[in-house]
């Protein structure tokens, strides 16, 4: 299922998306398969001229299916001023996915705008979950951490900080569960403990 299946049964039609560039690529090459207009834009700082030419694109209104996907590791503060009210008037089919490695570092005022999705969340909806709480994300671990398998321990970590980061979003009203999701990230980035043992606390803490 890729992401605008996934767009289908949500009410939003901007989203901003957790993920790397890396996962960006396979984003779009995945969007250009799939939709009949694509949109896309890497750029290290997303700035107040690129947010003129989104806003623009939002305006058009076509009437056919399009996407604009944005990949950016800063986002100016100039640039939100411009996109506050574009962001609230997407047609029904015009999807506007903002990406980045740091979602929290993107202006509150565009983040309470948007869905906010981890890179996870695509797994977990091709993986026939629907991520209404923390038990689907402990579900996944379960399945992708249960038994051995063939990755080194550098990408079952990297990959375990992933599930780590959702699990910690979709907790964040329980402030005492979510510190000690983040203190297990703490546990795999620095002290490098077994990323089994980790997950393991993890879901001992927060079920």
């Amino acid at each position: 299922m890729h992401f605008s299946d996934i767009a289908t049964f949500l009410p939003e039609r901007t989203f901003l998306l957790q993920g790397s560039e890396t996962f960006f690529d396979t984003f779009l090459a995945e969007a250009l398969v799939t939709d009949s207009f694509v949109h896309s834009l890497s750029v290290p700082r997303f700035t107040i001229d690129h947010a003129r030419a989104l806003a623009a694109f939002i305006a058009e209104g076509t009437g056919e299916s399009r996407t604009y996907v944005v990949f950016f590791s800063v986002f100016s503060p100039d640039a939100a001023q411009v996109l506050l009210k574009s962001l609230e008037e997407p047609d029904d089919d015009t999807t506007i996915v903002l990406m980045t490695p740091y979602p929290y570092t993107v202006p509150a005022t565009i983040r309470s705008r948007v869905r906010l999705m981890h890179s996870l969340d695509t797994q977990i909806f091709s993986a026939g979950f629907a991520i209404t709480n923390r038990e689907d994300v402990l579900a996944l671990i379960k399945n992708e951490f249960g038994s051995d398998s063939d990755d080194n321990a550098a990408t079952r970590r990297a990959r375990a900080v992933e599930l780590l980061d959702a699990l910690e979003h979709h907790i964040q009203k329980h402030p005492a569960k979510a510190t000690a999701v983040y203190d297990a990230k703490k546990m795999l980035l620095k002290a490098n403990l077994p990323t089994k043992f980790v997950l393991e606390y993890a879901a001992s803490v927060v079920l």
